[in-house]
This record gives C-alpha cells, sequence and structure tokens, in this order.
C-alpha cells in the first residue's frame, strides 16, 4: 500500500505521541521533501521536527516544483499539500493523508483517496492499536486543532465511544 503524507497527519500525530500509528496501520510511508522540510526544518522545536527523522519506516522523495500539476496546486495550497497530492498521483498512490480542507478537497478532484488525523484516528481505535479517541481529541484541541462540536461527535460516534462524551 502506497501513502502519502502531508505536514498535518505527521504535525499531530507526533503531538499526540502517535506517530509511530502509521507505521502500524501502513508499514511504509511516503513523505515528499517539501513536506520534510517544513517539518523539520521550518518547525524546527515544534511537534514532528524530531518524530520524522527519526522515523525510520518513512521515505522522503522529492517532487519536481517545475512539474504542471504541482504548479496549478500551488495556486490554491501551500507547497507541502501541492507537493503531497502531485506525488499521489504521479505515484497511483493507495492513499494521502491530509488535514486542510481545501488539500482534502483538491485530492477528491483528482481521485484520490484521503484520510486526514481523525480518520487514523478513528481506524487506529478499530484495529485495536490505542483503546480511546476521546483523550486524544481533547489533547488535539489544546494544540490548536480546530473542529466543531458535530465533527467531535462524528469521530466519537465512529470510534463507538459517543456514550462516554458528557453532555452539554
Amino acid at each position: 500500500m502506497l501513502v502519502i503524507a502531508d505536514s498535518g497527519p505527521v504535525i499531530y500525530l507526533s503531538c499526540l505521541g502517535q506517530l509511530d500509528l502509521l507505521k502500524q496501520m501502513f508499514g511504509r510511508v511516503v513523505v515528499p521533501r517539501q513536506v520534510y522540510e517544513e517539518v523539520v526544518d521550518l518547525g524546527a522545536g515544534l511537534p514532528g521536527s524530531s518524530e520524522l527523522p527519526a522515523a525510520t519506516w518513512v521515505d522522503v522523495e522529492d517532487v519536481d516544483e517545475d512539474d504542471s500539476l504541482f504548479q496549478s496546486l500551488t495556486e490554491l495550497l501551500d507547497r507541502g499539500e501541492a507537493a503531497a497530492l502531485t506525488l499521489a498521483e504521479h505515484r497511483s498512490a493507495d492513499l494521502v493523508l491530509v488535514d486542510e480542507r481545501k488539500g482534502r478537497q483538491a485530492a477528491k478532484r483528482l481521485g484520490l483517496a484521503v484520510r486526514g488525523t481523525l480518520g487514523i484516528l478513528v481506524g487506529a481505535k478499530r484495529a485495536g492499536l490505542i483503546d480511546a479517541v476521546g483523550p486524544l481529541l481533547q489533547t488535539l484541541q489544546e494544540n490548536d486543532f480546530w473542529m466543531s462540536a458535530d465533527l467531535r461527535l462524528q469521530v466519537l460516534l465512529a470510534a463507538g465511544e459517543a456514550a462516554n462524551e458528557p453532555s452539554e
């Protein structure tokens, strides 16, 4: 299975101490050089900046920024997202990991299967890799991951945890 990751899931899973979920779920993951630089170099000292280089199961691949698809995607997306989608399209990836709404929409327009951090957490719960999603959602929200109350409820329902949510 070929899985290409953008920076969002790498950063947020690192923030949770759960980056290895990607290895457990997918084996190897490919990260475009632009994403690697965004997380490791530009994000030095932030979540993901030390975890990504230590992840021996991550392959870093170059994406030609002169590529016409990359060029057209950068009109709407940042370099990392554009590189992830370009690489996923050119390599016929099975899955691309993207959190940002515009990136997810662009991936779907390209016909790519897409999953974000929340979908990864639900999949990990269903696979028995983590015990609960709810506490991780709380940690994400405390670290500037925005999600509406409705989305939070949908994720908890998908993870079989909605009955554990306090009523508002």
